[in-house]
């Protein structure tokens, strides 16, 4: 896995290779100079906006400033294609997720839960993302639902991101998923159309591919504690990919 420390040091070798000083770059894309050496030392990492910029500054792709070109935790080992939307089945490893994780036996009821779901969710970043240790790039902000098919008290919502330490400062919330085989579909025209709809929320696959998707194609939901996953492809939380964990029937 890639951390925001190995990407400091990528950055660093990348600017260096074009002769730029910290200032220089940190001129051309707008931001500080105290910016550009926190990144460059691991401390932060850099928006995607300013990821954008920091790749065309120094003539490189994303990928490549990222070092993922190559690289994936993930393997997908079938795809199906149903009019135009695709379905992968990924074998996905042992994952640690790292933010804000709140659990229904806490709340005198399931409806106070789900409101201080909601609470949370319209208040913007549950905590403070410069806190994690090693985050895992790119970075995806993810909302983990727990035990949600099951019964109500076992339940738990995340808001979180991906980490490789459960060494996380106190204030933070740890919660591992371990290796299981997933459904993975993407938000589109294709995947919406399949609901008769033109756009579609990542939490409404996880309906379709529970209700048609799965017993279509042999699979059920799977047992060893795995849990469904939206994780966002943009801040604005617009689009992204549902992770369904299965076990094939």
């Amino acid at each position: 896995m890639f951390t925001q420390n190995d990407f400091g040091k990528r950055l660093k070798e990348f600017r260096k290779r074009r002769s730029l000083t910290q200032k220089e770059v940190a001129t051309k894309i707008g931001v500080s100079e105290q910016a550009l050496s926190k990144w460059e030392n691991g401390d932060c990492l850099p928006d995607v906006y300013n990821l954008r910029l920091l790749a065309i500054v120094l003539n490189v792709s994303v990928d490549c400033l990222l070092d993922t070109e190559n690289e994936t935790a993930e393997k997908v080992i079938e795809t199906i294609n149903i009019n135009g939307a695709v379905f992968e089945i990924v074998e996905k490893p042992e994952t640690i997720l790292a933010g804000k994780v709140i659990y229904a036996k806490d709340f005198s009821d399931v409806s106070d839960f789900n409101s201080a779901i909601d609470a949370i969710a319209n208040e913007g970043d549950p905590y403070d993302a410069g806190l994690l240790k090693d985050a895992v790039l790119p970075i995806n902000d993810i909302h983990l639902s727990v035990n949600f098919w099951l019964d109500e008290k076992s339940r738990a919502y995340g808001f979180v991101r991906e980490v490789l330490t459960e060494c996380q400062p106190q204030v933070i919330d740890v919660y591992k998923i371990p290796a299981s085989l997933y459904i993975r579909a993407y938000t589109n025209k294709f995947t919406a159309q399949l609901m008769s709809k033109e756009q579609c929320e990542i939490w409404e696959l996880f309906a379709y591919i529970r209700d048609y998707f799965m017993p279509a194609h042999g699979f059920k939901m799977a047992e060893n504690g795995a849990q469904e996953l939206e994780v966002f492809d943009t801040f604005e939380h617009k689009s992204g990919y549902a992770y369904m964990p299965v076990m094939r029937q």
